[in-house]
C-alpha cells in the first residue's frame, strides 16, 4: 500500500490539498483539509442528501439514492462530468458511518461498488474508494478531511486525470463549505451521534 508521500499541491481559502502516488492505481490519490464553521450533525444532513450532492459535489451532475440502513449505511449512484470528448463517468457510491464519541470524530467511509446499477453504455463506470473524517472542534467548529484514490477508467489517460487531481477536493469542500451554511441543513438530530 502506499507510503505517507503527500504532496502539498494546493493551498487557498482555508483549504490545504495534498496528492501522492502509490502502487495501487496510476492515478494520483489526494486528500484535502479545512477548519469550517458548522456541527457534526450538519455535516450528515448534507450528506444525507443526496439529490442535493450535485449542488456542492464537484462535476457531478446527478446523484441517486440507492439503500439508507439506518444513520449507518447509504448507497447512492452518481455521475460526474467529464472533459471533453471523454465520455462522462459515473459509479455507485457505498458510505460506512461511524461516530467515535470520545473523539468527536465522524468516520464516513467510501467505497465504489461493482454492481448494484445497471452499468449504461453513455457512462464510463469509476472504481475507488476512501473518507470522510469530521471532527467536532468546538460548540461549532469542524476540522474536515476527505480522502480518495479513484480510477476514472475508459480510455483517460493518468497523467491528464492527475492534472486536476487538486480540482475535484478543492472545489467539493468549497461547496461543501457553502452548504453548511444554508438553514434546511442546521439543527437536525441523529441516533448515531447519541451513542
Amino acid at each position: 500500500m502506499a507510503q505517507e508521500n503527500w504532496d502539498q499541491i494546493k493551498s487557498k481559502e482555508g483549504i490545504t490539498v495534498f496528492t501522492r502516488t502509490n502502487n495501487v492505481m496510476a492515478f494520483k490519490e489526494f486528500k484535502a483539509s479545512m477548519i469550517v464553521a458548522g456541527k457534526v450533525n450538519d455535516f450528515l444532513s448534507v450528506l444525507y442528501d443526496v439529490e442535493g450532492l450535485t449542488s456542492w459535489g464537484y462535476n457531478l451532475t446527478m446523484a441517486k439514492l440507492l439503500e439508507r440502513k439506518g444513520d449507518t449505511l447509504q448507497i447512492y449512484y452518481a455521475v460526474a462530468k467529464a472533459p471533453w470528448p471523454y465520455k462522462d463517468r459515473d459509479g455507485i457510491y457505498s458510505n460506512e458511518i461511524r461516530w467515535d464519541a470520545p473523539s468527536k470524530t465522524l468516520f464516513v467511509d467510501i467505497e465504489l461498488l461493482e454492481t448494484g446499477f445497471d452499468a449504461d453504455e453513455n457512462y464510463v463506470r469509476m472504481d475507488g474508494y476512501g473518507f470522510w473524517r469530521i471532527k467536532q472542534l468546538s460548540s461549532n467548529e469542524l476540522e474536515v478531511n476527505f480522502q480518495m484514490q479513484i480510477d476514472p477508467a475508459g480510455s483517460i489517460k493518468a497523467w491528464m486525470a492527475n492534472m486536476v487531481a487538486s480540482d475535484s477536493p478543492y472545489h467539493t469542500l468549497l461547496g461543501l463549505r457553502e452548504a453548511l451554511k444554508n438553514k434546511k441543513y442546521q439543527g437536525k438530530s441523529y441516533d448515531i451521534l447519541k451513542k
